[in-house]
């Protein structure tokens, strides 16, 4: 056969199977069309059937088919708040995710803040329950700051130096009648003298006294915290009006005596080579600055020496940081913001005193019951509010001193807001925001409240005292 017809059979032959299932399926379809139409053309004959019967008048009752059932519309049940709920969140799916997690996130900050409050934070004692670690607290005595921390950590089992140069420093401390608060007398002017301080402060460090028979035991440095100086320990004023001498006395005051400090304690702060009859120390030192967060972000005008000095010791801790990253000297940040430790509501009763003389008539004009609770519920609620931030200044400290916390930790409030606002709000915003403010507060003298405030002494509760402790702040 030839090729061609070859072909060509072979063609017909594949086409057969294909016509055959196209003519098949046409078919089907064919005589399913054709059922479901004579089945509605009987659909409708025998409900017109029906209709007529019905409608017949002489045919009886009883003959005549029963009428069609009546669709009764099915009633509306009300859904549950559940149903409800379950029907949006399927509709609202990115929605319920983004609450879910706002949610779940706040209550773990949440959780996890009161399990931090509630945690007990005390130092490690020896086995005879002597205090084993020291704390160098290198702020000034009279600064109601550093009283309020050296209370605290002398009340949570530290040893507690405070380096003074002067006879009235030295004073002030012993006036707190704490025998684990001592003053420290050295003089960084005199290397000398500094020398001889130091060896027998760590005399004192590898041989305590001994009281009674309790068994001997071991001091180790913990920490070095830098406090700052209240802000009207600062000379305030435009750069122009402020005098050579000015700024040399604020250098050497907030500036080069810290930095002295730190630098004679910095050989104790580094590990050191320890022989085999000295126990090994149960944590690395930590060093520990507090600074004001307001002046080293925002550098307000007229306060250019607080802001100079804050900067140059965060720029000093930085640079220490990044000198040391080997060694097991673990260096932390505490920013503060408006911390309060002044008597509550004292601009206030300040005012309501001076509005005591009526200027109607020349006698006293003796508050109102109104006037006196509004004093007093205003008071309660700053009490509980310093209270609070003392708290968590006092636990923000102890945390960084054992090395829970390390880096930058945020402390008060305002401290994260200043800080953010420094870094990303733009300069003219900020200036154009302090200008408003002081235009609607002209002849403001100063932030009552704050670590600035006059020299009488004001009793502030601690509100985590547990010993009935109680630390004192200037107004």
């Amino acid at each position: 056969m030839p090729r061609d017809d070859q072909d060509f059979v072979d063609f017909v032959f594949s086409s057969i199977p294909t016509d055959v299932k196209k003519y098949s399926q046409e078919v089907a379809d064919y005589s399913r069309n054709l059922s479901e139409s004579v089945e509605r053309h009987f659909d409708t004959v025998a409900a017109s059937i029906r209709q007529t019967l019905q409608t017949t008048p002489w045919i009886p009752d009883s003959i005549k088919p029963p009428p069609a059932p009546v669709r009764r519309p099915l009633p509306i049940v009300p859904r549950s708040y559940i149903e409800r709920a379950q029907d949006w969140v399927s509709r609202n799916r990115a929605v319920t995710s983004f609450i879910v997690a706002f949610i779940g996130t706040g209550a773990f900050v949440i959780w996890r803040r009161r399990r931090s409050y509630r945690q007990k934070r005390r130092a490690k004692r020896a086995a005879n329950g002597a205090r084993t670690e020291v704390v160098i607290l290198a702020g000034s005595a009279f600064s109601p700051l550093t009283r309020s921390i050296a209370l605290d950590l002398e009340r949570r089992g530290f040893v507690v130096y405070i380096p003074v140069s002067t006879l009235a420093e030295e004073q002030t401390i012993h006036a707190e009648l704490r025998a684990d608060i001592h003053p420290l007398n050295i003089d960084i002017t005199s290397p000398v003298s500094t020398a001889h301080t130091l060896d027998k402060f760590s005399a004192n460090l590898a041989h305590p006294p001994r009281h009674g028979t309790s068994s001997t035991h071991t001091l180790h440095l913990a920490s070095f915290i830098f406090l700052p100086s209240y802000p009207s320990t600062h000379p305030t004023g435009a750069i122009t009006t402020l005098t050579p001498s000015q700024w040399s006395d604020t250098l050497n005051t907030h500036l080069i005596y810290p930095l002295g400090l730190l630098h004679a304690f910095l050989p104790l702060l580094l590990p050191q080579p320890q022989s085999d009859s000295q126990p090994p120390n149960p944590r690395p030192p930590t060093l520990l600055l507090l600074s004001r967060s307001l002046p080293t972000s925002l550098h307000l005008p007229d306060h250019a020496p607080e802001s100079l000095t804050s900067t140059a010791l965060t720029s000093y801790i930085r640079t220490l940081r990044a000198e040391t990253p080997s060694s097991n000297l673990t260096i932390t940040t505490l920013k503060l913001g408006d911390l309060s430790l002044s008597n509550p509501s004292r601009k206030k009763l300040a005012l309501y005193r001076s509005q005591r003389y009526d200027s109607s008539s020349s006698g006293l004009r003796t508050p109102s019951p109104a006037e006196q609770a509004s004093i007093e519920k205003e008071r309660a609620a700053e009490a509980r509010a310093q209270a609070i931030e003392l708290r968590q200044l006092h636990n923000g400290v102890f945390d960084a001193v054992v090395g829970a916390r390390t880096g930058t930790v945020f402390v008060g409030r305002g401290s994260w807001a200043y800080d953010f606002v420094g870094m990303w709000v733009p300069g003219g915003m900020v200036g154009w925001m302090l200008r408003r403010k002081e235009s609607k507060r002209p002849g403001d003298e100063g932030p009552e409240g704050t670590l600035a405030g006059s020299a009488e002494w004001e009793r502030v509760e601690d509100g985590e005292s547990e010993e009935g402790t109680r630390v004192y702040g200037r107004a």
